[in-house]
């Protein structure tokens, strides 16, 4: 993605809640289907577990259907 904008973040306990908003254009290729700079927008949530001032766990929610359809590749 182009562009990447943290819309919301909640730090509870030993967790850090991201909620993500991207936004880009599909000019490569997926499935053999050739992007044509069509604009994509997708929202994300992430979920860190952060200890001793690492992340130890990574949780990763996409909105990949709507990723895909914008695409072209899925109807």
């Amino acid at each position: 993605m182009r562009q990447v904008t943290v819309t919301q973040q909640l730090v509870v306990g030993d967790h850090v809640v991201s909620h993500l908003d991207m936004a880009g254009h599909f000019t490569g290729t997926f499935l053999g289907r050739q992007g044509h700079g069509e604009t994509v927008h997708v929202i994300a949530t992430d979920i860190v577990k952060v200890t001793n001032g690492r992340i130890t766990d990574n949780w990763h929610l996409e909105d990949n259907l709507t990723l895909l359809k914008q695409m072209g590749v899925y109807r």
